[in-house]
């Protein structure tokens, strides 16, 4: 009782430090104790409890699944011992306790309204090898209506990780036009659970994806190597000819989903939940602002080159 007392203290206290424009949910995964699970409030599987609290003060909280097979644990493993643009103490992070991680906003919750004309999303990782995982997303179906190739079962938004270990950001605008900014293949060393379950052997990452309306932009920054941060993907959305880029609040309705909720550790395609992240999530923030790299998080110098491609190129449009 005592440490729960005090964590909602902290958490005050940081809300009401982060209570300025910009920031519309920031998920710390502070509430530990180092190997519990996130809480699910003895609630039903698939009930919205939110054992994950927002503490940018907009009680944008996340929930569980449950307390099991798509739940999380708390674990003592962080990329850093405090965060580095704030400070705030940095003693746990989130790993998946089963085959089917997922976390989630609840639909009366104001970021499931939201639609930004400019956004940043932030999150500190270190992920299993291979496949689509997605580390945030936000659910819909049938918006991506415009365009090249329109797909229907396309989802609103995907901050991820794409097959053979490269990065997307991918989103939806108010106007139905799909953008994507993707990175190289091999831009991230993971890890395989059955040879290294704990990702001992893998090194923590940072991310954020930028949109200022006009250029989408995909930042990484390995955590420790000194090498600072990196442009790794970056989109020309003018070129898409929407006449608005605004983020999609979504469309659609699932039994398991609703529209303009945004996820963490999982996404949906064609309406069903899937591009599960395995591993360990941390520090996720999503901002309505275009943040600038001195902003972020890990506020480190940044090498504006895009991996493996020699300059600033537009990368090739993709459905998925």
């Amino acid at each position: 009782m005592k440490r729960k007392v005090l964590f909602l203290a902290v958490a005050v206290s940081i809300c009401a430090t982060l209570a300025h424009a910009g920031t519309v949910a920031y998920w710390r995964f502070e509430e530990g104790p180092d190997g519990a699970q996130v809480s699910h409030g003895g609630l039903p599987d698939g009930e919205f409890y939110p054992g994950v609290v927002d503490v940018s003060g907009s009680n944008n909280n996340l929930s569980v699944w449950n307390e099991s097979w798509a739940g999380y644990i708390y674990r003592s493993e962080t990329a850093y011992s405090k965060v580095p643009l704030n400070g705030f103490e940095n003693n746990y992070s989130v790993k998946n306790s089963g085959g089917y991680p997922a976390m989630w906003t609840d639909s009366s919750s104001s970021i499931s309204k939201i639609t930004p004309a400019a956004f940043t999303i932030e999150a500190t990782f270190k992920l299993e090898n291979g496949g689509y995982k997605t580390i945030v997303g936000r659910d819909s179906r049938g918006s991506v209506t415009q365009g090249e190739n329109p797909n229907a079962d396309l989802a609103a938004l995907y901050f991820q990780t794409v097959p053979n270990n490269g990065f997307a950001i991918k989103f939806c605008d108010v106007s139905g036009y799909w953008h994507e900014a993707i990175a190289p293949e091999n831009s991230y060393i993971g890890f395989d659970w059955g040879t290294d379950p704990d990702g001992e052997q893998a090194p923590w990452y940072s991310m954020a994806a930028v949109s200022d309306g006009a250029t989408l932009s995909l930042y990484l920054i390995q955590i420790g190597s000194g090498e600072g941060w990196k442009l790794i993907a970056q989109t020309d959305l003018t070129a898409s000819g929407s006449p608005n880029t605004a983020l999609t609040a979504g469309t659609g309705d699932g039994n398991d989903w609703d529209a303009g909720n945004w996820t963490v550790g999982r996404g949906l395609y064609a309406g069903g939940h899937g591009d599960r992240a395995y591993g360990y999530i941390d520090e996720v923030r999503i901002s309505d602002s275009a943040l600038s790299v001195s902003e972020f998080l890990v506020p480190e110098p940044a090498t504006l080159v895009i991996l493996g491609l020699g300059g600033l190129g537009l990368l090739k449009r993709r459905t998925r």
